[in-house]
């Protein structure tokens, strides 16, 4: 979400400098208490906004990755839990674009697919911060799991 504020602050400056611009111009005559009300109430609407999407994202979206599955629990008054086995994990992509890169300060996404899983064919775990570190382990972790189980069966 960095890349929202980032625009956000831009947005806020470029509405300040309006203000201020109209203010000293004195287009308006004395109603420029207007104009700011106007633009404050804008920009709170707008911080509040964003704010609101930030901590609902924050409290509501948990993922635990254990030696065996990986757990995604979504919700605030509903609770949502997927979970999927990493055993039967078939692939797993990383994906993370320029302005993830850049911009959001590494963060990406990663992409599970699952043949196995009967109701999530496909699980997006999204706005991880170092999603390659994470993508690793995954792949390792169902990797070893999958040589483990063949060792085991083939014993």
């Amino acid at each position: 979400m960095r890349a929202q504020a980032f625009l956000l602050v831009l947005l806020s400056l470029v509405m300040v400098g309006g203000g201020v611009y109209v203010t000293l111009a004195e287009w308006l005559g004395s109603s420029y208490l207007l104009v700011w009300s106007v633009i404050t109430g804008s920009l709170a609407l707008f911080w509040g906004y964003y704010y609101a999407v930030y901590f609902y994202r924050v409290w509501t979206i948990r993922y635990q990755l254990t030696g065996q599955r990986l757990n995604v629990r979504r919700g605030l008054l509903t609770r949502t839990c997927d979970s999927m086995e990493l055993i039967y994990v078939d692939d797993v992509r990383f994906e993370q674009t320029l302005i993830d890169r850049f911009v959001n300060g590494g963060v990406g996404s990663l992409i599970i697919f699952c043949s196995a899983d009967k109701t999530d064919k496909q699980l997006v775990v999204a706005g991880i911060d170092n999603p390659h570190e994470i993508f690793e382990k995954i792949d390792s972790t169902r990797t070893a799991l999958r040589a483990k189980r063949s060792i085991l069966t083939g014993a």
